[in-house]
């Protein structure tokens, strides 16, 4: 078993920067830990000034990445979902939820992906392929595209596959299924009493047609299910990951955890065994975003990995395993300058999303999707 430097262990964290330029701090941490992948939030776009500004001030932040990160390829990436799940100041198109897209989530995916492509994204966190089954919940509701496994599973196969046509890599989330829990998971721990055979019947549905597209992307949620692991959420289950996800669901792609920084799980995962428990479940990357978590954490648990590697908590074979899966993601990635869009490609766009606000949720778009009968 052969020794391995930090950075060999930065392939295994998305990080995120504090603001719109990195500070002296964030240069030597994101040195010293390589990261292969970065995502990008609101903070890290200059507010309330005209496009060509926080454009200028954005490329430059990630010409900064770029610059410090000794990765020829990079995976940059936002979530963009439309309604509030949406980071990039205006003129970037301001969609409604997914929930009002109706037979329009073709044309949603092209003017998404032609839009993120100009900001040099390459992975898009969408889509959300959780079912709106559950009117009480807090976090999903409107961000779902339907109330039934089988619409989900079409709209989210649509968009998926506009996407990687498109140039821009999908992720299926929230693994294996957040419509239902009645807790957000930024707040708290939400749990749900399903069986494997429960959630076969409806909440899996939309994940298996995503998987079988060869989505690249799988994000977990941090949600426990005590019938299935009474002792850890899906973010660090091998009942979910390995057994359920990759063996029966036949998966081959990369798992991601979703942001670390939520109140379910920021304070759980800085600590080595559930690091541990992580990556021997089959997580690839840590997602270390959101408030309260940062690069400095990120760094901390990488060494943490290293030492659990070191231990043989870890083995070699599932961090080359978990390497092998994410060298060949970040391989297909295609790299994108920053660019402006025109003024006719965005009125368009506008257009499109002006048109959607006018929809109600879910109205009757079990019907109209293409290829219902």
């Amino acid at each position: 078993m052969g020794s391995r430097k930090l950075s060999d262990f930065g392939k295994n964290f998305l990080v995120e920067p504090s603001g719109i330029q990195l500070t002296d701090d964030e240069l030597r941490l994101l040195d010293k830990l390589q990261p292969v992948a970065i995502m990008f939030r609101k903070r890290n776009f200059l507010q309330e000034t005209d496009y060509d500004t926080w454009l200028a001030a954005y490329e430059k932040l990630l010409g900064q990445c770029r610059k410090v990160l000794n990765h020829e390829k990079l995976m940059i990436s936002l979530d963009h979902e439309g309604g509030r799940v949406v980071r990039p100041p205006l003129p970037i198109t301001r969609f409604p939820y997914a929930a009002f897209w109706g037979v329009d989530v073709a044309n949603v995916a092209q003017a998404m992906a032609q839009e993120l492509k100009s900001l040099g994204v390459n992975v898009n966190f969408a889509p959300v392929a959780d079912i709106h089954s559950n009117p009480e919940n807090p976090v999903i509701n409107e961000r779902a595209f339907g109330t039934t496994a089988e619409y989900v599973s079409r709209a989210a196969v649509t968009f998926a596959e506009v996407l990687k046509k498109n140039g821009i890599a999908p992720c299926a989330k929230h693994f294996p299924g957040h419509g239902d829990t009645k807790i957000d998971s930024h707040y708290g721990t939400p749990v749900l009493e399903f069986t494997f055979n429960e959630l076969k019947k409806r909440e899996l549905i939309p994940f298996q047609a995503l998987i079988d597209i060869n989505v690249p992307l799988v994000m977990t949620a941090h949600i426990t299910f005590p019938k299935i692991d009474p002792k850890n959420s899906a973010t660090l289950s091998k009942e979910f990951l390995t057994y359920l996800l990759r063996e029966e669901m036949n998966f081959k792609g990369v798992v991601i955890a979703d942001a670390l920084g939520m109140a379910a799980t920021a304070n759980l995962i800085k600590q080595k065994e559930n690091i541990v428990k992580a990556i021997n479940a089959g997580l690839d990357i840590f997602l270390v975003a959101g408030d309260n978590i940062n690069l400095a954490d990120a760094t901390k648990m990488a060494e943490l990995l290293q030492n659990a590697y070191e231990s043989r908590e870890v083995s070699e074979s599932a961090i080359d395993k978990s390497h092998e899966r994410i060298d060949k993601f970040i391989n297909a990635l295609p790299q994108y300058p920053v660019t402006k869009l025109d003024n006719n490609t965005l009125a368009e766009h506008k257009r499109l999303a002006d048109k959607l606000f006018n929809n109600k949720p879910w109205s009757n778009f079990e019907l109209s999707l293409p290829g219902f009968e």
